[in-house]
């Protein structure tokens, strides 16, 4: 490991399990137990453990804390039910992605906040910085602990873990609180599946009783990766920075312009009255070549745009990726190079997602 490299809370017990391991942002994670493409299809077909405790976890609280909320998101969050949860940009004063994160509405004065792993410091000063009234905010992330168990086989997973818990009842991004933490109906596979946060002190337990199931198996962030690839859920940092705004990057509907204010409003509204120039699209390979982070898209052999995400689709059997081109040479369809090693290979725009999950999963 490097100086600024640090081991997953659960690493001795990914090391059991024979992982091979790897760094993701400043994390050492275990990139994979078996291979790749064996926890892919586990998690598409049965159920996979994931263990992503390095996220971040903020609670909001106070009498003020739905309307702070309410202003600092482009989410309606005075509209969102008690018990559920909602996917939102967290955005700068020019309508760029500071994070994407999901909010968790306990009461309209208790709130839940995921963050991402490499922005929670970042994140947090934002959210301080714009901290207003009676309203407190906390930084949960080195007493909680998140493990998500993906795939169609996942209901039954945590009901055998909480049997009293009537989770079947649990709609998408519906969640209920447990001690110490909650289970969300939540996820970045594409699949059904569940996120528990609990207290770290209890994860070790919780991991083992996870595998009483023999149907789950523990999933790396190999397969994490080219799971959400498949299911189009853009990745901070690839899909998404500080520049890039969510009308750019094909959330426009996390934008609720009926509300009077929100950070960033007048500028995004004038932008979606005036166009877009640019826009996120997915693509798949004409040709051998793997897609990667970085690699030019062309048009008419002239750098029109880059790849953000790019790889190798388990489920669809072909190479994929996401990237940015200017808006006139973005319609389903319509043919592009990406410069791969140096070597233009052909591609073509299409729809997004790329995988759709059964809907009798």
């Amino acid at each position: 490991m490097t100086e600024k490299t640090y081991p997953l809370y659960l690493h001795k017990k990914h090391e059991e399990r024979g992982a091979r391991f790897g760094v993701f942002g400043e994390w050492e994670v275990p990139l994979y137990y078996t291979s790749i493409l064996e926890e892919h299809e586990q998690v598409r077909k049965r159920a996979g453990l994931f263990d992503i405790s390095h996220m971040g976890e903020f609670v909001v609280t106070g009498k003020g804390a739905e309307s702070y909320l309410d202003f600092l998101l482009p989410r309606n969050i005075k509209k969102l039910p008690l018990g559920k949860a909602l996917y939102s940009p967290l955005l700068n004063e020019r309508g760029g992605f500071v994070d994407d994160i999901i909010v968790y509405k306990v009461s309209s004065e208790r709130f839940w906040i995921i963050v991402n792993a490499g922005n929670v410091a970042k994140d947090f000063a934002w959210f301080k910085t714009n901290l207003s009234g009676d309203v407190l905010l906390t930084n949960e992330s080195d007493n909680k602990g998140l493990l998500a168990i993906q795939g169609p086989l996942a209901l039954q997973v945590v009901n055998q873990l909480y049997p009293s818990l009537k989770l079947s009842q649990l709609s998408n991004y519906g969640f209920i609180e447990i001690e110490g933490g909650m289970i969300a109906r939540t996820g970045y596979t594409g699949e059904d599946g569940f996120e528990i946060m609990i207290d770290k002190s209890e994860l070790n337990h919780l991991w083992d009783r996870c595998f009483q199931n023999p149907d789950l198996k523990p999933i790396g962030f190999g397969a994490r990766d080219t799971l959400r690839l498949e299911a189009a859920m853009l990745l901070y940092g690839h899909d998404m920075n500080e520049e890039v705004n969510p009308l750019e990057a094909g959330i426009g509907w996390t934008l609720d312009f009926t509300k009077t204010e929100f950070v960033a409003r007048d500028i995004l509204l004038k932008i979606k009255e005036q166009g877009i120039t640019r826009k996120l699209i997915g693509f798949e390979m004409m040709d051998r070549g793997i897609p990667r982070q970085g690699y030019p898209i062309l048009k008419s052999g002239k750098k029109t745009g880059e790849v953000t995400s790019g790889g190798v689709s388990p489920t669809l059997q072909k190479n994929i990726g996401l990237g940015y081109v200017p808006i006139e040479s973005s319609a389903i369809n319509e043919e592009i190079e990406i410069l791969v090693r140096d070597r233009p290979q052909k591609a073509k725009i299409i729809p997004i997602p790329f995988y759709h999950r059964k809907k009798s999963e």
